[in-house]
């Protein structure tokens, strides 16, 4: 239900594609593929991907001739965070993959298949991508970010409470978990032994969408929210969580005001 209101980037980021000259010699990666091909495997129903978007997603990465993987953050999601870079010509990932990921929508698996003008080009890319060489990228889309939509989180609700109900200006017990959308744990108290306290009130310490995504939870309830950048960490991040990623945090309400 919708509420209101990292060595895998270098591997994408800032990529020149080389010229293709009419004498340029043709490698034995080029298959021949001339245009973007877009294979969906499974048609998410989630938000969909347009221009200026921002796609959170894991990836694999092959040479479409033989292929040989040179990438990935699919082979073990929880290992980090997501992948995220902007739909559209931001420059700052391969033309193949600006075109490609337009049209999915979050929770769909779709296959890029990418003519090496849309790639690396004649200059390639380390000893893994060959000059001129069209690849594979196999896409899960696990999250899109809209500008119109910094501000807005998602909540479910696994268990309904029968006890006190949370309101503003509450002090609450929780246990949760926190995870980026990959699934990697960065932060779990139960396995601190420690539940969280706190005040349900803004303040600087505070994290904005669990302040408001717990309000109207009764003790006993299970919840889950799933909440963009502004909402968690920010763009800065802390020590222990990476900047400008969605975050999922599941939440037990144990008490409020210290009763059960």
């Amino acid at each position: 239900m919708r509420a209101w209101t990292i060595g895998v980037i270098g591997l994408l980021a800032l990529t020149a594609v080389g010229c293709q000259g009419k004498n340029a010699v043709k490698s034995e990666f080029d298959t021949g593929l001339k245009e973007l091909k877009k294979i969906d495997e499974k048609v998410g129903t989630g938000r969909e991907v347009v221009v200026g978007d921002t796609a959170y997603v894991l990836y694999r990465g092959t040479l479409l001739k033989n292929g040989s993987q040179f990438d990935a953050n699919m082979d073990d999601p929880t290992a980090g965070p997501p992948l995220s870079f902007t739909a559209g010509p931001t420059g700052n990932v391969i033309k193949g993959w600006q075109d490609g990921i337009v049209g999915m929508k979050e929770g769909g698996r779709r296959i890029l298949e990418i003519p090496h003008a849309q790639g690396y080009g004649a200059a390639g890319s380390g000893e893994k991508i060959p000059p001129n060489a069209d690849l594979k990228f196999e896409i899960e889309l696990l999250y899109v970010l809209k500008e119109s939509e910094r501000g807005v989180y998602d909540v479910s609700d696994q268990k309904v409470g029968t006890g006190a109900e949370v309101k503003e200006g509450d002090t609450v017990t929780i246990e949760y978990k926190g995870t980026y959308l990959s699934g990697k744990v960065f932060d779990d108290s139960r396995e601190r032994g420690e539940p969280l306290v706190f005040k349900v009130e803004d303040s600087p310490e505070a994290m904005p969408g669990l302040i408001v995504g717990i309000q109207g939870m009764k003790v006993g309830g299970k919840r889950t929210l799933v909440l963009p950048p502004d909402l968690a960490f920010g763009l800065a991040g802390t020590e222990s969580v990476q900047g400008n990623q969605p975050i999922k945090i599941e939440i037990d309400l144990i008490k409020v005001n210290g009763k059960s």
